[in-house]
């Protein structure tokens, strides 16, 4: 291992170093001597041991051991031989990545670690509409390496005021053909299977999930009305963190599974559509939130997706996404959906979905 320092800046400030990675944070150290500015000379050369870092400062090794862990406890250093290890045109594509996922490394990843995980990484997209249609493109452009697309739509005239994959000359084409080949334009790198299908149930959810054997699941498909439940099913079974997005209204919503540690979409709190759910559907506030569902649904509910809405939504989908293929930190919507709401400056919350150990879908995992 050779310790090596990020992209930091410092000052003197007398007997004191000031230390900025990120403007929103700053360390303090004590250096009266001026060993420690010294140290961070040598750290941002890079190259060294740390023997050969003690050695250079005639310091125990001890000592130096201890300043490298409390500088890698505020993630201020990589390991340098982690590093250089993409070849040049790599490192040029994904040159952006690379600058954000330092601030995530630590001597145990490096920036390159984490997009490799990338590269390595496949999703299944479960419909290549509105919502997914935004979340498509992020997943390329991070370089996730294989993508499984699934649609059973055309492209029509009404899908244009948010789906930005598609073009006026594909209208009547599959779309998860035209999602495809707009994702092996963009990079050929991509591995790509499309699959022109409907789904009509759990258990072909399950075959699909267990045959493609994805990393994570990316679902944007709304029908039929049990849809999530059975991605749901298929994902628990199969052990395959997903993540949902989707609007109602004025509020878009984005949450994730995490199979085995989050509540699932079938520990949710009983359905306001269907009363039988409830242990007393008599109570005011329920009985109140029924009747609303009951005369919500009666009517027909126009798609309210407009662009900014559906780039929105996928975007902090494909963010949930990254999280569950790098770990560059846990995933922030498991059992926990966002709620942004529309009406209100995209005032964002969260909810927790309490998980029920008697749950038919992940009770007892």
């Amino acid at each position: 291992m050779r310790p090596q320092l990020k992209d930091i800046a410092w000052e003197r400030v007398g007997d004191e170093l000031r230390l900025v990675y990120d403007p929103r944070d700053q360390l303090v150290l004590s250096d009266p001597d001026g060993t420690v500015e010294k140290l961070l000379g040598l750290l941002g050369e890079g190259g060294r041991t740390v023997a050969e870092l003690a050695d250079e400062l005639s310091l125990d090794v001890a000592d130096v051991e201890g300043a490298v862990a409390a500088f890698d406890d505020v993630s201020l250093l990589e390991d340098g031989d982690r590093l250089g290890r993409l070849e040049p045109a790599a490192a040029e594509r994904y040159l952006s990545n690379l600058a954000f996922f330092e601030s995530f490394s630590t001597l145990g990843r490096s920036r390159e670690d984490l997009q490799r995980r990338l590269r390595e990484s496949h999703v299944l997209v479960l419909g290549t509409g509105g919502l997914n249609s935004n979340t498509i493109p992020h997943l390329a452009g991070l370089g996730v390496g294989k993508l499984t697309l699934l649609d059973r739509d055309t492209v029509d005239p009404r899908n244009f005021a948010r789906q930005y994959l598609y073009r006026w000359d594909d209208i009547g084409a599959r779309k998860v053909e035209r999602a495809a080949e707009w994702v092996r334009a963009f990079d050929p790198a991509v591995e790509i299977e499309a699959i022109d299908a409907d789904v009509e149930g759990p258990e072909q959810l399950h075959e699909l999930v267990a045959r493609t054997r994805p990393d994570v699941v990316a679902s944007g498909i709304d029908r039929p009305n049990r849809i999530d439940l059975w991605v749901n099913e298929a994902c628990v079974r199969n052990d395959v963190p997903f993540v949902r997005g989707g609007i109602s209204v004025t509020t878009g919503t984005v949450w994730s599974v995490q199979p085995g540690v989050s509540a699932c979409r079938a520990c949710v709190p009983a359905d306001p559509s269907n009363p039988s759910d409830f242990d007393d559907p008599d109570d005011p506030a329920i009985a109140g939130a029924i009747a609303a569902t009951r005369l919500f649904v009666s009517k027909p509910q126009p798609n309210r997706g407009i662009g900014p809405v559906a780039g929105l939504l996928g975007a902090f989908g494909a963010f949930e996404v990254l999280r569950y293929l790098t770990g560059f930190e846990p995933p922030a919507y498991a059992g926990r959906p966002l709620s942004i709401n529309f009406a209100h400056g995209c005032a964002t919350s969260q909810d927790e979905w309490p998980r029920n150990p008697a749950c038919p879908a992940c009770g007892g995992r």
